[in-house]
């Protein structure tokens, strides 16, 4: 499996649901809802760096699996991330891999000091995953829509 970063066309293609013209094909349920989309495409408009703002297909043998990326620009040394797998491939690691690339993608930045997910305590499969990458579980929070989380972080400390 390898994170592949959609460029600005390929996340407007998806967006527009218009094929993109590559020897990708797209397992059922990869690509994430199109309000992940839309915020990406947004963050970009707004001349936010790519690495933060555009996502990563998950590949196997130019099928793509799933997706995952980065939900803002760090703030305060945090970035959150994000990532969905095709519910045909599900249980296959892939976002554990994924998980892993992301968190190496993000302390190659020397202003990260640690990677954070927000996962619902229902999600079993996530909350699998970040336990896999050694993320530690801080607390619940409250997100934009009134959800409560679960707070995970993986501190780059952790991982030298």
């Amino acid at each position: 499996m390898e994170l592949q970063q959609l460029n600005q066309r390929h996340l407007k293609c998806l967006l527009d649901h218009i094929c993109l013209d590559s020897e990708l094909t797209f397992c059922e349920g990869a690509v994430p809802p199109k309000h992940v989309l839309i915020r990406s495409y947004e963050q970009l408009q707004s001349s936010k760096a790519e690495i933060w703002s555009l996502p990563y297909m998950m590949t196997v043998d130019n099928n793509v699996v799933g997706f995952c990326g980065f939900k803002d620009e760090p703030q305060d040394g945090e970035v959150e991330i994000g990532y969905n797998v095709s519910p045909y491939k599900q249980g296959r690691g892939f976002a554990k891999l994924a998980v892993n690339q992301l968190c190496q993608l993000a302390f190659n930045v020397n202003s990260i000091e640690s990677v954070v997910a927000l996962i619902s305590s229902a999600n079993l499969a996530s909350l699998n995953v970040v336990r896999a990458n050694n993320f530690v579980f801080i607390g619940f929070v409250v997100d934009s829509d009134n959800e409560k989380l679960e707070k995970w972080v993986l501190q780059r400390a952790s991982c030298a």
